[in-house]
């Protein structure tokens, strides 16, 4: 008789709706799971199972209104991505609320606080939701440092730190002309300096380099993201993209965010079409991460590239005179 080992069973699938509100000054509101509840203590946006039936954006709607009473005036889509618990599997249907009627409570005896994204102050947090925590701290400009323009290094980082002073907190390590042990030096300086700032500094690389440059965060060009098969073993992964199909890859191989370009006309890459605004709007529309808009703009697009959907913009034009 031949012996085949027993299946594992399958784990459920179970399709949550999510709320994110955030208040002008960058917090968001997030509730306490109650005694009786699966991992009570644990804190989370308003939010809930849909129904059978159920839309997700209808169910979001229901949830906001029986958890914390608020009506949500405007609604759209965000961020989508599955969380594996031992069991169950979580498919998360993350919508932002720009506007809402009412004060929020909590209707079912818990308790909710107005967070800042990037330094909670309350916790535990859900595993399944530091994901879209990371996302939301992502500040609106990411600076590309672009070292192979032949500007010496200790320019670069000085570059770097009066940015820093201005405010700027998220930073790439793009250089094309060093050799790998002369980079993984260079991103360690630039890591060091952002840590006396509270910023984060991605490096172009691999994971390996990042490791070794005593960083946790990578960024990854469109032409490497087409060879990678898993999400890399960092804790920050932004990949560059250039097109509907790049953004849905990184989505899939689990990107915190995207990088796409060109928006408008660029002498870096003239041979690529820009998509303009309406095209990031409609990419923006259905993309399941956050995107930065890239490629011909500068400081002064922050505003427009938000209203089109991005959270912000990347840029090599980060400092007065770059």
């Amino acid at each position: 008789m031949e012996f085949r080992p027993a299946e594992s069973p399958r784990p459920t699938t179970v399709d949550v709706a999510v709320n994110i509100l955030q208040a002008p000054d960058g917090r968001v509101l997030v509730a306490e799971r109650t005694a009786g509840q699966i991992s009570a203590g644990f804190w989370e946006f308003p939010g809930g199972k849909i129904d059978p039936g159920e839309t997700p954006p209808d169910a979001a709607r229901r949830e906001l209104a029986e958890e914390v009473g608020l009506e949500a005036l405007t609604l759209r889509p965000w961020i989508r991505y599955e969380h594996a618990f031992r069991t169950r599997v979580v498919r998360l249907w993350f919508f932002r609320v720009d506007s809402w009627r009412g004060t929020p409570h909590g209707l079912e005896g818990q308790r909710i606080a107005w967070i800042d994204p990037a330094a909670p102050s309350v916790g535990p947090i859900l595993p399944s939701l530091k994901r879209v925590l990371l996302a939301l701290g992502l500040p609106p400009i990411y600076a590309v440092n672009a070292f192979e323009r032949g500007i010496p290094t200790q320019s670069r980082l000085e570059l770097m730190e009066t940015a820093m002073r201005q405010g700027i907190r998220l930073f790439q390590i793009r250089d094309r002309t060093l050799a790998p042990d002369q980079r993984i030096g260079l991103a360690r300086r630039a890591g060091e300096l952002a840590k006396r700032f509270g910023a984060r500094v991605l490096l172009t690389g691999s994971a390996l380099e990042c490791r070794r440059a005593g960083l946790s965060s990578l960024h990854s060009p469109a032409a490497e993201l087409q060879r990678l098969l898993v999400r890399p073993p960092v804790d920050l992964w932004i990949a560059s993209c250039h097109s509907e199909d790049d953004v849905l890859r990184a989505a899939q191989l689990g990107a915190d965010a995207a990088v796409v370009s060109p928006i408008l006309p660029t002498a870096a890459h003239p041979e690529r079409p820009p998509i303009g605004w309406d095209g990031l709007k409609r990419l923006a529309a259905a993309a399941p991460l956050p995107l930065y808009a890239q490629g011909g703009i500068d400081l002064s697009h922050v505003a427009q590239a938000q209203a089109a959907g991005a959270i912000g913009i990347a840029t090599a034009r980060f400092t007065p005179g770059v």
